[in-house]
C-alpha cells in the first residue's frame, strides 16, 4: 500500500489550483475584449466620398468597436487638424468640414496609441474647385447693306417767290439795279416811289416820268 507525503499532497493541490486560476482568469478577459487580436482593430475598407469644395467623407470598418480619430492635413508630415470620433463603433463615418476648394489633403486614422495609413504614406483625396461661370456677354448685332443699296439723301426744298410776292418785303434800295431785282422790271422814279411804298408796280409797258 502506498503512502503519501501530505506535505507533496498539499503543494501538488495549490499549484493545481493556481493553473485552473490563470486559466480562468485569461478567458474571462479576452471575453471581457482585453486581449483582441491586431486585425480586428486595424481600420478595413478605407472609403473616401462625397467630396465637395469645402467637405469630404470618410469611411471604414474594424472587426471590434472602436473609437477613432482623423489626422489630417495640407502636407504628408503636417498632419495637425483633427476629428474625432463621437461614440465606439464597428462602422464608422466622419465627416471633414470647412476645408479649402481645390486643395489636396492627407490623413491617417488613429484608435487609441497606434496610427494606421495607408501602407506607410497617408491617404490623400483634392476638393471640387470653383464652378462660378464668367457672365456671357451680349453679342453686337451688325447690320450691313447690300451692294444695291444706298443710304437715303438728304433732299433739299427751293420755294420759287413769285415777283408779286417780293413787293411785300421792305425796299430801302436807292440804285436802280436793286431796285430792278426787287421789282423785277424797269427801274423810273414811279417805280421807286412805289417801291417805298410797298406797291406792285403797274403791268403798263410804258410810265410816266415826273419832270
Amino acid at each position: 500500500m502506498l503512502n503519501f507525503n501530505p506535505k507533496i499532497t498539499k503543494i501538488g493541490s495549490v499549484v493545481i489550483g493556481i493553473v485552473i486560476a490563470v486559466i480562468l482568469g485569461v478567458m474571462a478577459l479576452n471575453m471581457g475584449g482585453v486581449f483582441t487580436r491586431a486585425s480586428d482593430v486595424e481600420p478595413r475598407d478605407v472609403v473616401i466620398s462625397d467630396i465637395s469644395q469645402n467637405n469630404a467623407k470618410i469611411s471604414w470598418v474594424t472587426g471590434i468597436e472602436t473609437q477613432g480619430i482623423i489626422e489630417y492635413g495640407t502636407t504628408p508630415t503636417a498632419l495637425n487638424f483633427f476629428a474625432p470620433e463621437a461614440v465606439k463603433t464597428k462602422n464608422h463615418l466622419i465627416e471633414l468640414t470647412l476645408l479649402s476648394s481645390q486643395t489636396t489633403y492627407y490623413f491617417q486614422i488613429r484608435i487609441g496609441d497606434k496610427k494606421y495609413d495607408n501602407g506607410g504614406v497617408p491617404w490623400t483625396f483634392t476638393t471640387k474647385g470653383s464652378q462660378t461661370q464668367p457672365a456671357i456677354q451680349p453679342t453686337p448685332t451688325v447690320v450691313s447693306l447690300s451692294p444695291t443699296q444706298s443710304p437715303t439723301p438728304v433732299q433739299s426744298l427751293e420755294i420759287n417767290v413769285s415777283p408779286t410776292q417780293t413787293s411785300n418785303s421792305s425796299c430801302n434800295e436807292t440804285t436802280c439795279a436793286k431796285i430792278k431785282e426787287k421789282l423785277g422790271k424797269g427801274c423810273t422814279t414811279q417805280d421807286y416811289f412805289r417801291c417805298l411804298n410797298k406797291l406792285t408796280p403797274t403791268s403798263s409797258s410804258s410810265a410816266t416820268k415826273t419832270p
